[in-house]
């Protein structure tokens, strides 16, 4: 009737989209109070859908866009901050891949990625720096950093959508914390790398083990004091040869030829070099 009328706009939809504001500012505040953000997020999704909903049951098509932008606006852009505060270090410890789909699919909507990002970076930083500082746990440094890289990873491909940006992000934080103890993030690469490759060590098949070569190989492109993991692997690698200790010479030579693909011949000839001694 109002359409027929010539005052859809003025009548009904301009104070509709007020209400609805109102209404939406209101909720958005004291869900945000009671609820946790897993349930928060769901919330919100919910009400998105319903005033789908309600723009093709008895709406105007004209009303669509700037209702759908009135409870975005009070349920997720005046909430940014505080959703990643109250839950997404939770939601990442929790490695919640579902929530954390939501999560980046909602911010999406409203352009706030960016904030979706930088908090992924301060909590790269955040987890990692308790993984590399603490001496005491230099035991098993490497394979907490290749878990938390593979769970980061993961979450990358299931919740973020493989997002470039946020991979650039991934990378970026692990370089920082690789180097926050560069000469001792290389050394102990490098005896992680002797560990696997030693004989008495040999608990998993060539196929498994090429794998973890595989997954080190990513801590050791973040390495900027590359010439000490050489001089650790080297030595390493020379006892292994002449004690007879390699677990495989075909993993010996895998390793030495990914090397050489990322560093060039000059960083590996005194390596291929061992093998002919």
């Amino acid at each position: 009737m109002f359409t027929s009328l010539g005052i859809y706009a003025e009548s009904f939809e301009i104070p509709f989209l007020e209400c609805t504001s109102e209404f939406y500012a209101a909720e958005g505040m004291t869900y945000m109070q009671q609820s946790d953000v897993p349930d928060y997020l769901k919330h919100v999704e919910s009400r998105l859908n319903e005033e789908q909903d309600r723009c093709k049951i008895y709406l105007d098509i004209s009303t669509k866009k700037p209702l759908i932008a009135t409870a975005e606006r009070q349920l997720l852009e005046r909430h940014i901050s505080a959703i990643l505060d109250k839950g997404f270090m939770m939601l990442m410890d929790g490695h919640r891949i579902e929530d954390l789909k939501r999560i980046y699919s909602l911010f999406l909507r409203v352009n706030a990625l960016e904030s979706l990002r930088q908090a992924l970076s301060m909590y790269i930083r955040r987890t990692g720096q308790g993984l590399v500082m603490d001496e005491e746990k230099d035991k098993d440094m490497v394979s907490s950093l290749l878990e938390f890289k593979a769970s980061l990873d993961s979450i990358w491909e299931e919740s973020f959508s493989k997002n470039e940006g946020f991979c650039i992000t991934i990378k970026d934080a692990f370089e920082h914390l690789i180097n926050l103890r560069q000469n001792r993030s290389a050394e102990l690469i490098a005896k992680f790398l002797d560990e696997k490759l030693r004989a008495g060590n040999k608990v998993t098949s060539e196929e498994d083990l090429e794998g973890t070569l595989e997954k080190v190989l990513v801590l050791f492109r973040f390495i900027q004091g590359k010439d000490v993991f050489e001089a650790f692997y080297k030595k390493d690698l020379a006892k292994r040869l002449l004690l007879g200790k390699s677990a495989s010479i075909d993993a010996e030579k895998s390793m030495i030829s990914k090397l050489k693909t990322e560093c060039g011949s000059q960083f590996t000839n005194k390596l291929e070099g061992t093998f002919k001694v």
